[in-house]
């Protein structure tokens, strides 16, 4: 029989902590610029395929999906913009 390791160790070995670190998505094939996996933006896709009805979106509606995404991102910064102390004149 082979050495028996603790279940906090094997679950170490078997799970990548930096997998879904970035909303960002790594280069891939498709073209997806966002990381649908990651803990923030996964809700959001979730409800975004409910209010579709769809279980599985086609790439337009991914790429709608992302648009939003990017859309809300250019909002947030805007908003911390306008936010950062200073007074209007």
């Amino acid at each position: 029989m082979g050495k028996k390791i603790s279940w906090e160790d094997a679950q170490k070995l078997g799970s990548d902590p930096n997998k879904n670190e970035s909303i960002y998505a790594p280069h891939n094939k498709y073209g997806y610029m966002i990381n649908i996996n990651h803990p923030k933006i996964r809700p959001m896709y979730e409800r975004y395929k409910d209010k579709l009805g769809e279980r599985i979106l086609s790439d337009r509606q991914r790429m709608t999906f992302e648009m939003l995404i990017f859309q809300m991102i250019e909002r947030n910064k805007n908003e911390q913009g306008d936010t950062d102390g200073k007074a209007d004149s």
